[in-house]
């Protein structure tokens, strides 16, 4: 402890470096619980399928969707619990990403303050889980139409059950693995806001500060706002893709437009402002994502003229 308070600036910075790395594994083991259960249901409907007749008349089409859907609407429902008790250790791990750091240099600010309310997070997974069983229920209605094409001759059955594996290989774990990794990150970044606005009473001169994901293909939008500090009480100030801004308390904000928080890694930091820590501002781009991306080296240069980014 007397090392923290020697160097307060690098403690606080090396507990959150431990808390991010951990909200990094959190969310890529609740990705994988989900994608699990999916490719599960995908190998037992395909097992399905090939125990069929290789007459396409003989199917008996409704007895067949009717089990595909029992296998997917299985599947869905067992991942959304899985996916509740993710989503509550990411509320949690979001109120420690605010409290452990302040406690290594001496503000036990959890011994203070109560709880934040989980009505919220509540609502939050009941939403999560209905996304999750529409991502079932949709894979369900683009595989009868493959199927049904199958027997109406359109297509051949090979065709259809190929059909079916992009269906439940692809589109459908793309958009649960979307889902996860987004709703995961809303419990995490609501969670971290609602602590650092208690916080803020108990520690002077505690605010946030909204940090980019460092993906190669990020939002431009949120690249240009990385490093803005903020009271803890106040928005971020976020360029819209369409034009203007919109105003959100952290990443993921519920109230932000879709084009926002879809798919954003971006994270609010809990931020001293009194003092001088490794990245104040923008943290520069990689090499690799200035080569990869045009973009931000050409937001990178324009950037840097304007003084805004360090050269």
């Amino acid at each position: 402890m007397a090392d923290a308070l020697q160097n307060p600036d690098k403690a606080f910075e090396a507990e959150l470096a431990r808390h991010l790395r951990e909200r990094a594994r959190t969310l890529l083991a609740g990705q994988t619980e989900v994608l699990q259960l999916l490719q599960a249901a995908r190998t037992q409907i395909l097992a399905q399928l090939a125990g069929l007749p290789p007459d396409w008349q003989q199917w008996q089409l409704s007895r067949l969707l009717g089990q595909i859907e029992d296998v997917l609407a299985g599947a869905t429902s067992q991942a959304g619990s899985l996916f509740a008790r993710r989503m509550d250790g990411a509320w949690h791990a979001g109120e420690d990403f605010v409290d452990q750091p302040l406690a290594t240099i001496g503000h036990r600010v959890d011994l203070r303050l109560a709880q934040l309310d989980v009505g919220v997070l509540k609502q939050m997974q009941t939403f999560a889980s209905l996304r999750l069983k529409n991502v079932g229920r949709e894979a369900a209605g683009r595989i009868g139409q493959q199927l049904g094409l199958a027997t109406l001759g359109g297509i051949t059955p090979h065709e259809a059950i190929k059909a079916v594996q992009t269906i439940l290989g692809g589109q459908a774990a793309q958009r649960a693995g979307m889902i996860v990794h987004t709703e995961m990150s809303r419990a995490f970044d609501l969670a971290a806001n609602g602590r650092v606005q208690q916080a803020a009473a108990l520690v002077p001169g505690l605010s946030k500060q909204w940090r980019r994901s460092g993906k190669i293909h990020s939002r431009w939008n949120h690249d240009i706002i990385d490093g803005q500090v903020v009271d803890a009480n106040k928005p971020f100030k976020v360029p819209n893709p369409g034009g203007g801004f919109d105003l959100m308390q952290c990443p993921h904000d519920p109230k932000a437009p879709v084009e926002q928080v879809i798919h954003c890694g971006c994270v609010s930091l809990p931020w001293m402002k009194q003092w001088k820590v490794m990245t104040p501002g923008a943290k520069p781009f990689t090499e690799r994502e200035l080569e990869l991306d045009g973009r931000k080296a050409a937001l990178d240069q324009a950037a840097k003229r304007a003084g805004a980014r360090k050269e």
